[in-house]
């Protein structure tokens, strides 16, 4: 027990150093790689016990969670309006939708669901007054009602919040390589490193590594939510 919690505590100084080290700059997926096997002591070069392919899927697999809880990545799109069409297609890079205005007047979500209980889907078109997810797909948004003339169409603009792409080469880097997220790449390597602690049966070392990749994901919530320029009283006045 004496010599676990000797492991353990070796464990904790090696992540503070790793989270003064990294937090300098970006790291890239060999990097993050190999912090994770600096984790779970799996350096050796002869008698590796876990594989780069099975190391980057664990990583890939916190990079992804990261995004999809946090939602730190915001981008905006348009769609031109087309007389009688109710769905168009979203980029390949859509989790989920923030904002929608059609010529900057704002539209508000309504469900596939909620139609059809109240029955609500138009036979005729008109000017939309909302907008719908096909949550089937989520590669579609919807107008409802949809447009019927060209006084009811026009530019319907959306902001998302999007994904990362994954990490397949070496050379790549997490979180699109966004300045602003730079910080928190060095957390992926403790998800990754949980996954391997628990495969060696070293339960309580899993865990704390865990909670490391666990505190990453709520500090990126609050980054991804922190408005620091946002002035709510500082509105401009016309002259």
């Amino acid at each position: 027990m004496g010599d676990f919690s000797r492991k353990l505590r070796l464990a904790f100084l090696f992540s503070i150093g790793l989270l003064c080290h990294s937090q300098a700059g970006a790291l890239t997926l060999s990097e993050v790689r190999t912090e994770a096997r600096q984790l779970d002591l799996d350096t050796g070069t002869s008698r590796r016990r876990f594989s780069d392919a099975r190391i980057n899927a664990w990583i890939n697999e916190a990079h992804r969670l990261a995004i999809l809880e946090a939602r730190p990545i915001v981008r905006s799109g348009e769609i031109q309006l087309a007389i009688g069409t109710t769905y168009y297609n979203l980029p390949s890079d859509f989790l989920s939708m923030s904002r929608v205005s059609l010529d900057y007047d704002q539209l508000y979500e309504i469900t596939p669901e909620a139609l059809d209980k109240e029955s609500r889907w138009p036979t005729v078109g008109a000017l939309p007054t909302h907008y719908l997810i096909d949550f089937a797909s989520r590669t579609k948004v919807g107008v409802y009602p949809y447009p019927s003339d060209s006084s009811s169409t026009g530019t319907l603009r959306y902001q998302y919040f999007a994904q990362a792409t994954d990490l397949s080469a070496d050379s790549d880097v997490p979180f699109n390589n966004l300045t602003e997220l730079k910080p928190y790449h060095y957390r992926l390597a403790y998800y990754a490193a949980a996954q391997m602690a628990a495969i060696d049966g070293k339960g309580a070392l899993a865990m704390f590594y865990f909670s490391q990749f666990r505190s990453m994901v709520e500090q990126l919530k609050t980054m991804a939510k922190d408005r620091p320029s946002y002035r709510p009283a500082a509105i401009g006045r016309r002259e």
